[in-house]
């Protein structure tokens, strides 16, 4: 009897390792998903760790009732309400909301769509150091992250683990920091190009967010992985993480009712010079237009009195409002 107990408990605890790592939707948020096999969560609300509930809009492109795997699929978008700095969001993907920024997964090519989030008061602060705390994002199932290993298999390769919420975006508090080290929030960037011109860039969006002229900086940043996008390809490991060939950072900055937009857009290459430049700072419309990607819808909701808003801000590259 003794005999027969000992073989159950591998049984047993490979039943639950199965049941944590591929169920379908355990995370502590409501998210979406799409893939052969993880079929879309519901969209009645999105809730966040603290409870908190996000309303919701669906603009439909097409039903995705039934859906026919052996067709092309063409999905509807997802509008979070009164989040300006939430893109709008394919319900065929993953959202999920951390506590200190959110993000749209794409499951297939282990990458996300864009990662947003906010500087203001709070979180221009610097309270921690970097944390290093490398782990799997407890939301998405591990067989959709990067690995392991995915440090030593991204070197193999010449790039690095980079942030798109970087680390020093996220320094006000330990937990903040943290969650930027979860492996969705990585992408494979080319060695120079991540600690080059992109943490350049990143260090001005810092500064153009702690200035006089702001109160708030919402920010949508990412590798450019959506259909019609060139890429480099994927690298060749287990789980074939895509690498963008392109990245972006859309950003709106507030300073009461005044709205500023501007967007920047760049080649995972090394360049002549890592030096910021107006060069490859484009309107949030162009940005668009590349990406495939709606980056403020609520701005139209911000202010009552001008249903135009978001139109004028994501036209318009004003170069004087973002000071080099």
């Amino acid at each position: 009897m003794k005999r027969k107990q000992f073989f159950l408990v591998p049984i047993i605890a490979f039943a639950i390792f199965l049941l944590f790592n591929y169920s379908t939707c355990f995370c502590p948020c409501s998210c979406i998903s799409y893939d052969t096999d993880i079929q879309p969560c519901k969209w009645d609300s999105i809730s966040s760790p603290n409870d908190d509930i996000l309303e919701i809009d669906t603009v439909v492109i097409a039903e995705t009732n039934n859906i026919d795997t052996s067709k092309p699929i063409i999905d509807s978008l997802i509008i979070v309400r009164g989040r300006i700095e939430i893109p709008a969001i394919k319900d065929l993907n993953w959202f999920i909301q951390h506590k200190y920024y959110v993000m749209e997964y794409d499951t297939g090519q282990r990458h996300s769509v864009w990662v947003a989030y906010v500087f203001d008061s709070i979180y221009n602060l610097k309270n921690v150091k970097r944390s290093d705390a490398w782990g799997f994002d407890p939301i998405i199932p591990q067989r959709y992250q990067c690995l392991n290993s995915v440090r030593q298999t991204f070197n193999e390769f010449g790039y690095d683990r980079g942030h798109l919420c970087a680390s020093e975006d996220r320094v006000f508090n330990l937990t903040a920091n943290e969650e930027t080290f979860y492996y969705t929030n990585m992408s494979p960037q080319l060695s120079w190009f991540n600690q080059q011109i992109w943490k350049n860039f990143e260090e001005k969006v810092r500064k153009w967010a702690q200035a006089d002229d702001c109160d708030t900086m919402y920010v949508v940043t990412g590798g450019a992985i959506n259909p019609g996008v060139e890429v480099i390809g994927k690298l060749e490991t287990r789980n074939n993480v895509t690498i963008p060939k392109y990245y972006f950072k859309a950003l709106v900055k507030r300073q009461g009712d005044s709205f500023e937009g501007i967007a920047i857009w760049l080649e995972n290459k090394k360049y002549e010079s890592a030096k910021v430049s107006y060069e490859y700072m484009i309107t949030i419309r162009e940005l668009e237009e590349k990406t495939g990607i709606n980056f403020f819808p609520n701005l139209k909701y911000a202010l009552p009195d001008n249903p135009n808003l978001e139109d004028e801000v994501e036209t318009r590259r004003d170069t004087s409002k973002w000071p080099l």
